[in-house]
């Protein structure tokens, strides 16, 4: 958690302006940072602040927060250690009173157990309105319904009603004396943090300077301070401790006394804070529900305007309010209220228009074999709602083998059709294969290496090199972000470089073209990352769980590395024409993470490579492991079973993508069992046969590169590949099968010209300045991730093609 926001959630509500002010120091570090980048380039040494001048600015901010806090704690302590002088007297008083009323009463230790249990007080009863103390200005009832227990003593004795009150009085001294321990070490942390921050942005040796000092300018940061509070807290708990029910005046006693006491009112102090931490929580909660509120009352409005039913109908409940209505409402919703609600629902009717499409197929189809005609119809089902993801695309990779079981589609090896009890254990039995298990190894390694920062030290360092020249650090953090897709996967690689950069974008200028070229670089060459490895993205894995023999890492290594180097090299070079630098423009410096290497690190790294090594000696450790997939579970175990990942970062694994691939693998398989897939494969190789591969590889990269760019990349794969599989695998000139295979995945990667073109594309569309507005626009991605994915196309087709042949395929 960010300290800015610690700060908010651990703070007292009442006192949250009394606090550091963290975020405007941060923002004035901001200022100053790119203040001091512009103004140190100056030619005139006379208008070229000194460092000490950006320093001296900072401090004059520091020394102002340090008044404003001192002078808040000095009210609040003379408050509450008066309060507490004043307690500690009434119980001075009070253990004078119970000397002379035990000897008068000859109170039995049995009545004193009794004592204690009435003394038991609960948060749903009232407080008695003669308790007052002061806290922040507020009686102490403000505390009580929060921490008090259960009372009922109706009828009791004075003595003992004195006794329940000073305990409450007590339990309230004990937060107000915590509130103020914690208050002096929330803003001592806030003071390092800020300062620590300040340093690394000016590169100055402040923290430990003024750090120093704080104790010499506030009575709030004395040592003193701190130690009178600490002393006052113990002396509350042995007053508490008193208070509780005596079992002997050995000083054994006492130390269980006093631990109980400090038990009981550590149990007070944390729920009185865990209930203000909710109301904290409930007030943001209620102004974010607000804002939703006003949105949409104003789209309420809009369509009330608009409405087209008469004012005869409005008694009956509004379709609006269907998902919140009870089925007796919903009994009162006329036909027209039904229809305006269907026409309203587009992904309703998205949906249902598919569906019915369909219905259609099943039972008017071009084919006349009932195997393949079931296997189309749900072939065309399944890939419109991929491609316009009318529901979720995990949901729909869950139909697919529910249909393909429902329906005849599966042959057995005979060629007669699976009963559903055989084709539901033939296709379940392929949803978990080795592709999957590749696809699990991949996000724990990606998990490791991002939950211990290793892939930030690592970026870190490279851009640290890369000086303070546009075009450089550009071509730098295309390079990080291609090496990061290659092991962290090209989904979470341009999230973790769009970090590293934030300090640099926030010193740019407004507008600037730098940003949009840096911000669109990354995303263009972490598309183009996605093939750089088999565990880069999906569409590699699954494409690797259609080829046989699969291809070994070193393989993969050879054709991908050399085509990603050229195409962001050329896609660098698109955007420096196209995104002209401006002139004087001034970078900031990246510093790296200096932090040494932990052990922690040091052992994901070593498990990291260890696992990559094996990945490529696959082929020559087959006889030991089988297949990949069998390796990828030795960095699941080493980093779950050593607790270096949790169950949680398990269930964070993005297992829409593992369904999703599960979906395509069954489809594959039902396209193949039913003979649709020769089929189909038969009649474009009757047009293509004759034709050379190359020219069959130009046709279909065309082809494959219009799809992806329009639907996600994955669902391209899945769709495609199977295609390409049985299509080069029936050539004439020899199986082509593994070739075009390999290009269908690359040519999905690189299919990047739509905001909605692959994950990395859109992140960088997300991405908005200080002020909400966004970095890029849907031109920007059009006008150069068209031309860019052209580019790559010509690669792929040509070297990219050399080099596969080169391989053997």
């Amino acid at each position: 958690m960010k300290f800015s926001h610690s700060l908010q959630f651990n703070a007292v509500p009442e006192w949250l302006s009394r606090y550091i002010a963290y975020s405007q120091l941060k923002r004035l570090i901001y200022s100053l940072q790119k203040e001091k980048l512009y103004q140190s380039s100056s030619s005139d040494p006379e208008q070229v602040p000194l460092q000490q001048s950006y320093t001296r600015k900072f401090i004059e901010a520091l020394d102002r927060e340090v008044v404003k806090i001192d002078h808040f704690y000095v009210q609040q302590e003379r408050n509450i250690l008066a309060a507490f002088h004043e307690l500690r007297d009434d119980m001075a008083e009070y253990q004078a009173e119970s000397s002379l009323h035990d000897a008068a009463s000859g109170r039995s230790s049995a009545s004193g157990a009794s004592i204690r249990r009435a003394m038991s007080y609960s948060d749903d009863d009232d407080v008695p309105e003669e308790v007052v103390s002061s806290r922040m200005g507020n009686s102490v009832g403000d505390i009580l319904p929060v921490v008090s227990r259960n009372t009922y003593y109706t009828g009791i004795d004075p003595f003992l009603e004195n006794m329940i009150n000073l305990k409450k009085r007590l339990v309230a001294e004990y937060t107000q004396l915590c509130e103020l321990k914690s208050f002096i070490e929330l803003n001592q942390t806030g003071f390092s943090k800020i300062c620590k921050k300040f340093d690394k942005s000016l590169g100055t040796n402040l923290k430990a300077e003024y750090l120093s000092s704080l104790p010499s300018k506030a009575h709030v940061f004395e040592p003193e301070t701190m130690s009178a509070l600490e002393t006052a807290i113990t002396d509350t708990i042995v007053m508490y401790a008193k208070l509780l029910g005596s079992g002997g005046d050995s000083s054994q006693q006492d130390v269980i006394n006093f631990q109980e006491a400090e038990r009981e009112l550590s149990l007070h102090l944390r729920e009185h804070v865990v209930w203000e931490r909710n109301t904290v929580w409930k007030d943001m909660m209620n102004l974010e529900r607000k804002a939703q509120n006003v949105k949409t009352e104003k789209k309420l409005k809009r369509k009330a305007s608009a409405k087209f039913m008469d004012d005869e109908a409005l008694p009956s409940p509004s379709p609006e309010e269907l998902p919140q209505a009870t089925l007796t409402d919903a009994l009162h919703f006329t036909p027209a209220h039904y229809l305006k609600l269907l026409l309203r629902s587009t992904g309703l009717l998205r949906f249902l228009f598919i569906t019915l499409f369909f219905l259609i197929l099943l039972f008017f189809s071009p084919i006349d074999d009932v195997l393949q005609k079931n296997c189309f119809a749900i072939l065309v089902y399944a890939s419109l709602l991929w491609a316009t993801e009318t529901i979720p695309l995990f949901v729909t990779s869950l139909i697919v083998p529910l249909l393909i079981v429902v329906l005849p589609v599966l042959k057995d090896g005979d060629g007669v059709a699976m009963s559903p009890p055989q084709a539901s254990q033939y296709i379940l039995s392929t949803m978990w294969s080795s592709v999957i298990m590749l696809l699990l190894g991949g996000f724990t390694l990606a998990a490791a290496l991002s939950k211990y920062n290793v892939a930030k030290v690592i970026s870190t360092h490279i851009l640290s090199s890369a000086g303070t020249n546009p075009k450089t650090i550009l071509l730098t953090n295309m390079a990080v972000a291609l090496f990061v897709s290659m092991w962290v996967s090209n989904v979470a690689a341009p999230v973790l470089c769009y970090s590293i950069i934030q300090p640099l974008l926030r010193t740019l200028p407004k507008r600037s073209s730098f940003a949009k070229s840096l911000i669109m670089g990354i995303a263009l060459a972490s598309n183009v990352g996605g093939m750089a490895s088999p565990i880069a993205s999906p569409q590699n894995i699954i494409s690797i769980g259609m080829m046989d023999p699969q291809p070994s890492w070193a393989q993969w290594f050879i054709v991908a590395l050399p085509l990603c180097g050229m195409c962001v090299l050329a896609i660098w070079l698109l955007l420096l024409v196209t995104f002209p630098v401006e002139k004087n423009l001034k970078i900031l410096q990246l510093h790296p993470i200096k932090d040494p290497f932990t052990v922690e690190q040091w052992f994901v790294t070593l498990c990291t490579v260890g696992t990559i090594v094996l990945w490529c000696l696959a082929n020559q450790l087959s006889g030991v492991f089988g297949e990949m997939g069998i390796i990828s579970i030795i960095p699941i175990v080493v980093l779950f079973g050593s607790g270096m990942l949790s169950s949680g970062d398990f269930n964070n694994f993005m297992w829409t993508i593992v369904v999703l691939a599960m979906g395509g693998t069954t489809l594959g398989k039902a396209v193949s069992s039913s003979g649709l897939l020769s089929a189909i494969a038969t009649i474009i190789k009757e047009q293509v046969e004759d034709k050379p591969i190359f020219v069959i590889v130009l046709i279909f990269g065309i082809v494959i590169l219009t799809m992806a760019t329009f639907v996600s990349h994955t669902v391209a794969a899945m769709i495609i590949v199977p295609l390409m599989s049985e299509i080069g695998s029936n050539l004439p000139d020899g199986d082509h099968s593994r070739l075009l295979i390999m290009m269908a995945a690359f040519l999905c990667s690189c299919a990047m010209g739509l905001p909605t073109s692959g994950f990395p594309n859109v992140t960088a569309i997300s991405m908005i300045d200080e002020v909400g507005d966004r970095y890029l626009t849907v031109g920007n991605f059009i006008t150069r991730g068209i031309p860019a994915s052209l580019i790559a196309y010509i690669f792929i087709v040509t070297v990219g093609y050399g080099l596969m042949k080169v391989i053997g395929y």
